[in-house]
């Protein structure tokens, strides 16, 4: 008996030895000879299940629910079952809406009281603040609405808020349409309050080379299957859900509706000075409202491109008006100092105009004041070029009519911590 046991493990310590099967080296080899046919037909319907998990997942994210862009329902309560909701000019039961048709929340966040006699009509009236009645047409339909303040905008577009908040942000309507098919377009329509803050907005999220349309107080743009409107003190971004003609087409419905419905507002007093005068394409000019070449002091600066759309250059030529001479002196300085800290001094103009050498760039800027306005260039290619620039400002500036200098004034400072003017 003890021969046998002592054996058994000589052989197992033989075998142990020669094969210690703890890890398995070679990932493809198998010590088994022989599967269960359960085993197979189990690990097939696994490997089918995960597959359709991933296509599942797939056509979700290329597909997605528009209502999941759309937290207002944060901000309030949802409309209860049976309630009355504004689409258009009439009033429909959401059981009416149709299967998986988005519906407007009873109420939105600070919304504005409607008088106790007011008419219903009018009460959805204030909660679509700017966004017209006649949205929805066709096969689309218009979902619910979200309204959004200065306090909560990040709710809606969190990370991105303080860009609008930096334009002087007064309130944002959201909505969007949907079709049976399930395309969908979302329009998010921003109250910057002045036409100038709405056109810097706008400039701002266009692309180097992006070519805008200007047409009856609009400026547009399209991109695949989005666009971008700024109109009067207003700025409004259209996203449709994927690049297919139904899409494409509706997106360019709706910026025609927005750009003929929204009320317009005279033009900022600098395309006076860069189109009429300087004869320079309105598409081209843009405004920044604060840090203007990441300047800390350089707030209220209209800027027009020089430079050709595939130029290497990025020349622009700047002007801001202020309440005096004296004021006008001082941020040219503060431009001098600025350019100064970028490179070194590169001489001056013929006109006596100090330039600076872009210490990386090797382009030349400078700026100086004319009368209660500052004018200037950055990033011209050569100091020649330069002084062309600034000397067709200053011409510009004495060619404008009595009426635009009167009305050209100062926009108050921007206040501080982000807050609206």
């Amino acid at each position: 008996m003890t021969n046998r046991v002592e054996a058994r493990e000589q052989s197992g310590r033989k075998a142990g030895a020669s094969d210690e099967r703890v890890f398995v080296r070679d990932g493809l080899r198998s010590y088994r000879r022989t599967y269960r046919r359960q085993e197979v037909y189990w690990g097939a319907a696994i490997v089918a299940g995960l597959l359709g998990v991933l296509l599942w997942v797939r056509h979700k994210g290329q597909h997605p629910d528009p209502s999941l862009y759309d937290m207002s329902a944060a901000l309030s309560g949802a409309a209860p079952t049976g309630a009355q909701v504004v689409v258009g000019a009439e009033r429909t039961p959401l059981a009416d809406r149709g299967p998986g048709a988005a519906v407007q929340e009873a109420s939105r966040a600070n919304p504005a009281p409607a008088p106790a006699d007011a008419p219903a009509d009018t009460a959805g009236a204030a909660e679509r603040g700017p966004l017209p009645p006649e949205l929805a047409a066709g096969a689309f339909r218009e979902g619910k609405i979200g309204a959004y303040t200065p306090d909560n905008l990040y709710v809606k577009i969190d990370g991105r808020a303080e860009y609008y908040l930096g334009f002087g942000l007064k309130s944002m309507h959201s909505v969007t349409l949907e079709s049976s098919s399930g395309a969908s377009v979302e329009i998010e329509l921003y109250d910057l309050g002045a036409a100038r803050n709405a056109l810097g907005c706008y400039n701002g999220e266009r692309a180097p080379g992006a070519e805008s349309t200007v047409e009856s107080g609009s400026t547009f743009r399209f991109d695949r299957n989005a666009a971008f409107l700024t109109r009067g003190p207003y700025y409004a971004r259209f996203v449709g859900s994927d690049e297919t003609p139904e899409v494409v087409a509706e997106v360019q419905r709706l910026v025609e509706i927005l750009r003929t419905k929204l009320p317009s507002e005279e033009r900022p007093w600098a395309f006076d000075l860069f189109v009429d005068q300087l004869k320079l394409p309105a598409s081209q000019v843009s405004y920044a409202r604060e840090n203007a070449f990441s300047f800390g002091f350089a707030h209220d600066v209209y800027k027009v491109s020089l430079s050709a759309a595939d130029s290497q250059d990025n020349m622009e030529a700047f002007v801001a008006v202020k309440a005096d001479a004296a004021g006008a002196s001082s941020m040219a300085k503060q431009f001098q100092d600025g350019f100064r800290s970028l490179g070194a001094a590169a001489g001056q103009t013929p006109a006596g105009v100090p330039l600076f050498k872009d210490e990386f760039l090797g382009s030349f800027s400078g700026a100086t004041a004319s009368e209660r306005w500052v004018i200037g260039v950055n990033s011209a290619p050569s100091a020649e070029r330069a002084h062309q620039v600034l000397q067709q400002l200053e011409q510009g500036l004495h060619a404008l009519p009595e009426a635009v200098r009167v009305k050209a004034q100062p926009a108050p400072e921007p206040a501080k911590g982000g807050e609206n003017e």
